[in-house]
């Protein structure tokens, strides 16, 4: 069995645009290493290198994947850490900075991606923090096809993301809105 988030193929949903933040564009991945040093170059995976780097090989392919879609559509930055003394044993963390340029979303977002072991396997959550200058009206229909309101929480509308993708968190801001989204994923070995 291979990567799963939300109950789907990671293979195949990474294909699809998930959550209001992930939108179209070219993804450039700039890795950052925990102790900044010069502009690194890029490399055509930074969760994975950032992963490698700190020694954390257990659960690589699940945070390389889920960092991977969060990121996408965006040029992205990330710094991964892990416990020092055994990596392999412990969870896997990672802050991730975007810029989006793309016709439906221009600006900065935020994500944060976690992987850690369990049992033969590993588990995995990603959280992505996208403010869009628009209102929230005019992006749900940015949400993937499918997506449905699932109900408010303390007066913020909770959308379940079509194609079991996750959830999204609607969040006006005056005029603008800031989408937060999470997935669950997990490596089914």
């Amino acid at each position: 069995m291979g990567t799963i988030i939300g109950g789907t193929r990671l293979s195949r949903f990474m294909k699809v645009a998930m959550g209001a933040a992930l939108v179209a564009g070219s993804t450039q991945a700039g890795a950052q290493s925990a102790q900044p040093a010069e502009a690194p170059a890029p490399v055509a995976d930074a969760f994975r290198d950032q992963a490698e780097r700190i020694g954390a090989r257990r659960c690589v392919e699940l945070f390389s994947a889920m960092g991977n879609t969060v990121a996408l559509g965006a040029e992205h930055g990330v710094q991964a850490r892990a416990e020092r003394t055994s990596p392999d044993e412990h969870g896997i963390q990672g802050l991730v900075g975007m810029t989006y340029s793309t016709p439906e979303h221009r600006g900065q977002a935020a994500g944060i991606v976690l992987a850690a072991p369990i049992g033969q396997g590993c588990e995995g959550q990603l959280v992505r923090v996208a403010p869009f200058q628009r209102s929230c009206r005019d992006v749900v229909p940015l949400l993937p096809a499918g997506s449905s309101q699932a109900g408010m929480l303390s007066g913020v509308p909770l959308y379940e993301l079509g194609g079991n993708r996750g959830q999204a968190l609607l969040v006006a801001a005056g005029e603008t809105c800031v989408a937060v989204t999470v997935a669950q994923g997990r490596d089914g070995r």
